[in-house]
């Protein structure tokens, strides 16, 4: 019987395996996007640090350590946990009945999602504080275009076609790459960020952090909710994408464009982001003939 360091050992050797086969398309009939594989991978490696084996009666425990308002955490936790016991078994590695009785411990909703947004007089407040050109270039960009922040992150120089104001995204989810026009206002700052950023090549990353190293998720989100306090504004970059959608169906843009602008593979999630208020509502209706 393995013990307990050689079980995480082992698990761990199987991590960069399993990585690989999200990556390539094996579980699931299609490849996972980066984003979904680190959210996983971190949940995975987070539950072998803590509980070492994967057993039923540790999900139990992980699930008891997570506030039970934190259904996402909760949530994901089940996903990746479900997604490697999966690829384990399919591997040949032994774990009873785990994903029969993991079942009963699948997370349902209890509480409406916590989704947020942001106006767009509280866009206009975080771009006058942001002193940095790489900062307004990112809150720019963001609200302009509703990309994802790992969609943000992978732009690089050569994606950017300023010439024809197309902007080209392509590592959007489920390895699909999709085109999305550049504004007037996002051409500007574009052209401007472009200028000052050092090194110059083609082939780079586009944003990078003060260190000259591609900036990550976790730094955009960190610069957003800096800017956000600065202005008294509370965002996040999910939050600019989904203002992006509301702001424009707002304006009477159709929702087919914004849903191929997002790269929403149903128009039901473009629909979702939609975060209209009531009051706006009843302004627009007494307008209505």
């Amino acid at each position: 019987m393995q013990n307990q360091a050689d079980s995480e050992t082992h698990y761990k050797e199987i991590l960069s395996t399993w990585e690989k086969a999200m990556k390539s398309g094996l579980i699931g009939g299609r490849p996972f996007s980066a984003s979904t594989m680190w959210v996983y991978k971190h949940y995975v490696e987070w539950f072998l640090e803590q509980y070492q084996d994967i057993s039923v009666q540790n999900l139990k425990k992980a699930m008891l350590d997570i506030d039970a308002t934190h259904f996402a955490k909760r949530f994901k936790l089940y996903q990746a946990l479900n997604c490697f016991a999966k690829y384990l078994q399919d591997e040949g590695h032994p774990l009873a009945d785990y994903l029969e009785q993991a079942k009963r411990y699948k997370q349902k909703r209890h509480l409406p999602p916590q989704k947020t947004t942001v106006s767009e007089p509280d866009i206009e407040a975080m771009i006058q504080k942001a002193d940095t050109p790489l900062d307004k270039t990112l809150l720019i960009l963001l609200s302009a275009t509703g990309l994802r922040v790992s969609e943000a992150v992978g732009l690089k120089i050569k994606d950017i076609n300023l010439e024809d104001r197309v902007l080209v995204v392509r590592l959007a989810k489920w390895g699909k790459t999709r085109r999305v026009g550049i504004s007037d206002r996002l051409l500007d700052i574009l052209e401007a960020y472009i200028k000052v950023r050092k090194p110059q090549h083609e082939e780079d990353v586009l944003f990078l952090d003060k260190k000259g190293k591609p900036i990550t998720r976790f730094g955009i989100r960190e610069r957003l909710e800096k800017l956000g306090r600065k202005a008294g504004v509370k965002v996040t970059p999910h939050a600019l994408r989904r203002a992006f959608v509301t702001i424009n169906a707002n304006k009477g843009r159709p929702l087919p464009m914004l849903q191929i602008a997002c790269g929403h593979s149903c128009i039901t999630t473009t629909r979702s982001y939609c975060m209209t208020s009531e009051e706006e509502t009843i302004q627009a209706m007494k307008s209505w003939d």
